[in-house]
């Protein structure tokens, strides 16, 4: 896991790695006018060279040092292990044996949405906060927000306290990944950038099978598989705060700056001393501007209005006939308009300038993301319902069964990594890999529009999703090549944020589809079981697992569970075409030793030699104007 943020297969040293880090995060030859203050120059070189000297005495202060970096490296490390096995266990897990034990598993998906908008929206507050405290500060609020979420979730007596339990683990997790994507951008150049991220998942192929396990010891006792996470991760992840902090400890005393300081310090603006309360509240006052806190609590607001009503209607007094669901929905949409008149008009720092909304890839790698993100989360979110009840498979089958498609991602993404490194192109691959992903869905639905219970076709389509890796880290990587240094942080979390309130429009769907359905579906399927009994098989899993394979109550459901789950399937076809489109129109870069591909200068800050986008021509050839309409096709797919 340390591989991603200190690529040992770099040529540099870590020294100079780490300098080039901040040299190019401070870096603005891209719209100065957007720079907070007018000397930012200056402030740069300062803030350079003092980072630079830091590192060269941590580098070079023989044991103290290389103890201090080995232990920041393993722990971040060991950390984003147990974060691996929270993202692949509580959710699909643990979360459905909760939802069921309080009888409420049909709003599985609502509380899903609710963690996913707040995801979303805490990105750019997590991000900003590394920038106006320091990185080891961050930490702190993360760590807190998740090992209290964990125990609230664990603990909980009823739906309610689990539900704001897992809403604050939402934002310890946004923060955990948030860091390790910037880090990836800030130390490699194009060509390696799509390896080095894809990177940053491969303790998920370790801990797929060892989820299996994990759930198996505690499918009766969800609580303590939760709970183990509040003590797990936090344990792991204080060393390296402790690091963090002592390297800035130290370099206060020596008059440097740290990869530990904020991000104003690193660039000279401030010293790295105590400041009073006056110099806090202007700085939170600067961050809550720069980060559009206003734009962002009216995106959250409108998003939650829209959706959660989506996924509660059906459970609610009156269904869609309650004044109240309608009411949220239409005050949601009003918000939702009142977002963007505000973005356009009033917001001092817009979400999104007009120079990123003309972005030709950023607007084609946000439609890939939320569709993707969108087509995943309808689903999955009642997937792993699905295959429990299905087939007879042990706990551990069945994770590993569900773990197949993250494990395939994660063995996949390094390989597309490569392959970008050797073709210096991605676009092909991504077409491809959108492709796969349909095809993948397709396999799912039977003939008759029910969702398959051929374990070769299930097992087929879930090492097929695989391939849709060559989408994502094409996208990500066409994205990241669009815009400067200086800008790759804030793109990051805008594309997060939207492709996170994706997966939260996905949940909502397929909630939608669930429970308008599954009722009157089962009482097609069994009308000779009593309004009770249904009432008790649909509100909890477990109970309908204890029925025998061959039970006509089982079967039942299982025909239920079929109908309703081809219907959400095709849902997920139909979203994911969209990102096939959308890869048609992303620009082509060329990847090479270059940071980005706006101004094509390396990680060390000099202009790179970069290929022709358009291959080489004699120059006294005038290059022809496409003609027919392929031509045309064939222009735009190179440009």
């Amino acid at each position: 896991m340390s591989a991603p943020k200190h690529p040992e297969g770099s040529t540099e040293s870590p020294a100079q790695n780490t300098s080039q880090m901040f040299e190019l995060n401070e870096k603005k030859d891209y719209d100065a006018s957007n720079s907070p203050v007018s000397d930012d120059d200056t402030h740069k070189e300062i803030g350079v060279g003092r980072v630079e000297a830091f590192n060269k005495v941590l580098y070079q202060s023989g044991k103290k040092g290389k103890i201090l970096l080995w232990l920041l490296g393993i722990s971040i490390g060991l950390t984003m292990f147990a974060y691996a096995l929270d993202m692949g266990i509580t959710t699909t897990i643990f979360g459905t044996l909760a939802a069921s034990t309080f009888g409420v598993h049909s709003q599985l998906g609502t509380v899903n949405t609710a963690g996913q908008i707040i995801r979303a929206i805490s990105k750019p507050f997590i991000g900003k906060l590394a920038d106006i405290t320091s990185r080891p500060t961050t930490y702190v609020v993360v760590l807190a927000f998740y090992a209290v979420g964990f125990a609230v979730a664990a603990s909980a007596s009823g739906f309610t306290a689990y539900t704001v339990g897992i809403c604050f683990t939402s934002v310890g997790k946004s923060g955990l990944d948030l860091l390790s994507d910037i880090i990836v951008a800030d130390l490699t150049p194009l060509e390696w950038r799509g390896f080095f991220s894809a990177c940053l998942s491969l303790p998920f192929i370790v801990t797929v099978p060892v989820n299996g396990f994990i759930a198996d010891g505690f499918y009766e006792d969800w609580r303590w598989g939760l709970g183990m996470f509040a003590i797990l991760v936090p344990a792991l992840l204080v060393p390296a705060i402790l690091t963090l902090y002592t390297m800035q400890r130290r370099g206060e005393k020596a008059g440097m700056v740290t990869m530990a300081d904020s991000k104003d310090v690193r660039m000279g603006r401030t010293e790295a001393t105590p400041k009073n309360l006056t110099y806090w509240a202007k700085l939170a006052y600067r961050g809550l501007i720069d980060i559009d806190i206003v734009g962002l609590i009216l995106l959250g607001f409108a998003f939650s209005l829209i959706l959660l009503p989506i996924t509660l209607a059906k459970s609610a007094k009156g269904g869609w006939n309650n004044p109240s669901m309608i009411a949220m929905i239409v005050v949601g949409f009003v918000v939702l308009i009142l977002f963007g008149l505000y973005e356009i008009y009033l917001a001092p720092k817009p979400m999104m300038t007009k120079r990123i909304v003309k972005n030709r890839a950023f607007v084609a790698g946000v439609i890939i993301h939320i569709f993707n993100q969108m087509a995943s989360s309808v689903r999955n979110t009642y997937f792993s319902s699905y295959i429990l009840i299905i087939k007879e498979w042990t706990t551990y089958q069945w994770t590993i069964f569900l773990g197949i498609t993250t494990m395939g991602l994660c063995l996949v993404g390094p390989v597309v990594g490569l392959i970008h490194r050797v073709s210096h192109r991605y676009k092909g691959l991504m077409i491809f890999g959108a492709a796969a992903r349909i095809l993948g869905y397709g396999l799912l639905i039977s003939p008759n529009g029910m969702m398959t219970q051929d374990t070769a076709r299930l097992v087929a389509a879930q090492l097929i999703f695989c391939l849709s890796s060559l989408n994502v880290v094409g996208a990500r990587v066409g994205v990241q090549a669009s815009v400067p240094h200086d800008d790759v942080a804030s793109l990051i979390s805008i594309i997060t944020l939207w492709s996170t309130l994706g997966s939260s429009i996905g949940s909502a769907v397929a909630t939608s589809i669930w429970t308008e359905e599954m009722v009157a579906q089962m009482h097609v399927e069994m009308p000779d079981v009593d309004d009770t009994t249904i009432a008790t098989i649909y509100g909890n899993i477990k109970t309908l697992k204890t029925y025998d394979f061959f039970d006509p109550i089982r079967q039942g459901s299982i025909r239920a569970y079929a109908i309703v789950n081809g219907h959400i399937t095709i849902a997920s076809i139909c979203l994911s075409c969209i990102p096939l489109i959308a890869s048609l129109f992303m620009p082509n870069f060329y990847l090479g030793k270059q940071q980005n591909a706006v101004n094509n200068k390396g990680l060390d800050g000099e202009v790179v030699d970069v290929p022709d986008q358009n291959g080489p021509r004699d120059a006294n050839t005038t290059q022809q104007e496409p003609a027919t309409f392929m031509q045309k096709l064939a222009a735009l797919y190179r440009k």
